[in-house]
């Protein structure tokens, strides 16, 4: 979860990945293996990135 905000941005708005070096060194100073955390992230980044920019656009409607 702290990487969340760690995210890569096209200048459309949408999500392009996370930006993995933050979330490896994140990882490392939190003592996980990096090894093993980059694995994890580059599965869980595809779901991430799909599920994110399948959010419908705020419309500024309330």
């Amino acid at each position: 979860m702290a990487s969340m905000g760690q995210f890569r941005m096209a200048p459309s708005g949408h999500i392009l990945g996370l930006d993995m070096a933050t979330a490896l060194t994140i990882a490392t100073i939190r003592g996980y293996n990096a090894a093993t955390v980059s694995e994890l992230l580059q599965e869980a980044e595809v779901v991430i990135v799909s599920l994110m920019n399948e959010r419908p656009e705020d419309d500024g409607a309330a």
